[in-house]
């Protein structure tokens, strides 16, 4: 997994300040080890094919390592795992049908 392998990431809106901090209150560190977000945010992946996703582009997160080797331990960076929460969720808001929203639609 290189990181010349995988698809350019567009950040849209920067992540919610609260979404960073609550995400450093779980995870109480800035790059959090790849396999950590798995667990928490991809558990139906197992490892194999949550890389794969990654690298297909299908879940756009980037990957870090602090070192070259091919052994190095692999991270997401806090503000990268943020952005993909939230921008999930401006989906959903848009993707939520709109007789939700309108209160003159639903019954009383």
């Amino acid at each position: 997994m290189t990181s010349t392998a995988q698809t350019p990431l567009r950040l849209q809106p920067a992540p919610d300040s609260a979404t960073v901090e609550l995400l450093y209150r779980i995870f109480g560190d800035v790059l959090i080890p790849l396999e950590k977000v798995r667990e928490q945010y991809f558990r139906n992946l197992n490892e194999r094919s949550f890389v794969a996703e990654i690298n297909s582009g299908r879940i756009q997160l980037p990957i870090t390592t602090l070192d070259n080797s091919r052994k190095a331990p692999k991270y997401a960076h806090i503000r990268h795992v943020a952005s993909l929460i939230d921008i999930r969720a401006y989906k959903a808001d848009e993707e939520m049908p709109r007789s939700h929203n309108d209160p003159t639609l639903q019954d009383d």
